[in-house]
């Protein structure tokens, strides 16, 4: 299995939804549930993960930390874009469209609770040139 390199150490998109809250995972568990090394949950301690006790061994963190902490790791990824943004695939991150490359199309469907028209912009990511699409309602 080969792994995709992240842009600026970014933090991989992990399942939260593997892990239960109220329930403690040694540092083995949370290597094995990420599929990521040993070694990486003990950086993540070092760098702020909250263990149960600490200079006890196993290392215990409870599901509710392991999840606010990858949250916070994530940071902006989660941000919504704004009106003139895409997001692109390719670069991983929110562009504007190049200069007259910008189309609406309408998708001949209707969504939301007042049927609003659906509408899809399309355009050229201006860094790299890839198509990038996002849908809209009027």
């Amino acid at each position: 299995m080969q792994k995709r390199k992240l842009k600026n150490n970014a933090m991989p998109r992990y399942n939260l939804k593997t892990i239960t809250l109220r329930r403690a995972y040694t540092t083995d568990e949370i290597a094995h549930l990420f599929g990521v090394n040993r070694r990486t949950c003990g950086r993540w301690v070092r760098e702020g993960l909250k263990v149960v006790e600490e200079n006890k061994s196993p290392l215990l963190v409870l599901g509710a930390d392991l999840i606010d902490f990858i949250k916070k790791k994530r940071g902006k990824a989660d941000t919504p874009l704004k009106e003139n943004e895409f997001y692109c695939f390719k670069c991983r991150e929110a562009v504007r469209a190049k200069i007259g490359s910008e189309q609406i199309i309408k998708t001949g469907k209707r969504t939301g609770k007042d049927n609003h028209e659906q509408l899809r912009k399309t355009g050229k990511c201006e860094n790299c040139g890839t198509e990038i699409n996002k849908f809209t309602g009027v």
